[in-house]
């Protein structure tokens, strides 16, 4: 049985040697044990610090051979499939305010699906991609972990169609091009035609607004030396508008229409551009009778 009393003393070479050299060699026999209880106390072997370690020593290994961006590119798929795998993967992406933009396109500009780490998706970069769809005035997106993505979209409302360069493209209220791609879907707006259009479809379209019965008779509208409108009835019948006192001008053909029926007779052509006269032009087949008339007056 070991003792508990107190050690003889050492005799020989042992002592002399100094009593410190003991202690010494002790403790550097203990310092590794100790060191590596230390890191592996902080490392915990979990999947993301092993990442961690992993991206760590790549990226210094891309830094040393010239290559940094093809192994930061490296790096973070890593963490991304890590991430993923603890359970920061999408489940549902949930969208605001969508009625016009096509999901193909919102999926696009998300960059990513179901099943991707929720981290890979920045933001930013989504909202851009966003705003650059012709249907998207502003977006805003969030990541609400750990599996959700929300996407709020303000949409553009188409208000007419804008003939320019032998393409039909739908225009919003701030004369924006929204694209052509949703035209045939929207075919009940009014054709604009001219190169300055877009930036005066709000006025005119006020003042159309103001006639109801004739504003749904108005087909296409065209720009005139980017200083008036020509409009375009259904029948073919032509109406030129004032540069100023176009809403008057468009009044009094109103009135024209409910005392006369205007629009009902061979007219081929309006012009209202002088606030004294109103000129009309008939059309070849009214000329015609008009002329037959005349000579049966004259027999």
């Amino acid at each position: 049985m070991r003792s508990l009393g107190r050690a003889k003393k050492p005799a020989g070479r042992a002592a002399k040697e100094p009593a410190t050299g003991r202690t010494v060699r002790r403790a550097k026999a203990a310092r590794p044990r100790l060191e590596v209880g230390r890191i592996m106390s902080h490392l915990k072997l979990g999947g993301l610090s092993l990442a961690g370690l992993a991206v760590a020593g790549m990226v210094a290994y891309g830094m040393s051979t010239g290559a940094p961006t093809l192994i930061a590119d490296w790096g973070r798929r890593a963490v991304f499939d890590v991430t993923a795998d603890m359970g920061l993967a999408i489940k549902e992406v949930y969208v605001v305010g969508r009625r016009e933009v096509a999901r193909d396109d919102l999926l696009d500009a998300l960059g990513t699906g179901v099943g991707a780490s929720i981290l890979s998706v920045d933001p930013d970069a989504v909202r851009e991609r966003l705003e650059g769809l012709g249907w998207v005035k502003s977006a805003t997106v969030r990541r609400r972990l750990p599996d959700t993505i929300v996407l709020a979209l303000e949409e553009r409302k188409a208000v007419a169609i804008w003939q320019h360069e032998d393409r039909f493209v739908l225009i919003d209220e701030d004369g924006v091009t929204i694209g052509e791609k949703d035209v045939h879907r929207h075919g009940h707006l009014k054709v604009v035609v001219g190169p300055d259009a877009p930036q005066h479809v709000m006025t005119l379209l006020a003042i159309l607004r103001s006639e109801p019965e004739l504003e749904d008779r108005v087909v296409a509208a065209v720009r005139m030396g980017g200083r008036r409108w020509n409009l375009r009835l259904d029948g073919g019948i032509d109406v030129r508008l004032p540069e100023e006192g176009a809403q008057e001008a468009w009044h009094k053909l109103a009135n024209y229409q409910r005392e006369h029926e205007i629009l009902s007779r061979a007219v081929g052509a309006i012009d209202l551009r002088y606030p004294d006269r109103t000129a009309v032009q008939l059309t070849e087949p009214g000329l015609q009778e008009v002329k037959g008339r005349r000579l049966g007056k004259d027999t």
